[in-house]
């Protein structure tokens, strides 16, 4: 079985040569020139493996990483950041937000790359995944009452089963200061809102 990689670099010439390397080592290569392209590849067919550019038009890789570590369908798809960028501070960044490893384009071999994909790929299933934290709201604290009628909340009640909903809350590494993405969801039925 060949392994399938989504290759995801927004330089023709950089994906072209990834490309034609990784199918002559006997993988499966689906590419993608920016991240909104990568969504749409995700959402099409999961990939075993993500070789992820940070610089990206449209959507940059953080971005990209943050979607793919915080989703339950592509969590566990481990994620290599190939970037010209080698600052210590980015590549915590990116390892804060779940990526497996951290690969430096200027200073890595084609042969270089390949080998860290299959390691990457030989230690899949014991990979850190993103802490999310969940929290209940009382209505009648702070400005709760005016969010839940603001955004048609419903009282945080869940519209189907009227459990009370949780605010989902996955941290963002890519903001200098303490930043969070957020959904509200019902833990009984699993509605988002």
């Amino acid at each position: 079985m060949k392994y399938q990689v989504l290759l995801v670099e927004d330089s023709k010439a950089i994906q072209q040569m990834y490309r034609n390397k990784l199918i002559l080592e006997q993988f499966a290569v689906v590419t993608a020139d920016n991240g909104m392209e990568a969504i749409k590849a995700l959402s099409q067919s999961k990939p075993d493996i993500i070789l992820l550019d940070l610089m990206m038009p449209i959507m940059d890789g953080y971005k990209v990483l943050q979607v793919v570590k915080t989703d339950q369908k592509y969590k566990d798809v481990p994620v290599i950041v190939f970037s010209a960028k080698g600052q210590p501070d980015e590549v915590e960044k990116a390892l804060n937000l779940g990526a497996s490893d951290y690969i430096v384009k200027s200073i890595t071999k084609p042969n270089e790359v390949v080998d860290k994909i299959r390691t990457v790929l030989a230690r899949k299933p014991a990979e850190q995944k993103v802490t999310q934290y969940s929290v209940e709201i009382k209505e009648d604290v702070y400005d709760a009452k005016k969010l839940s009628e603001d955004f048609k909340l419903n009282g945080f009640k869940c519209p189907k089963c009227q459990v009370a909903m949780l605010l989902d809350l996955v941290p963002d590494f890519s903001h200098d200061t303490p930043w969070f993405s957020a959904k509200f969801y019902c833990p009984r039925c699993q509605v988002n809102q």
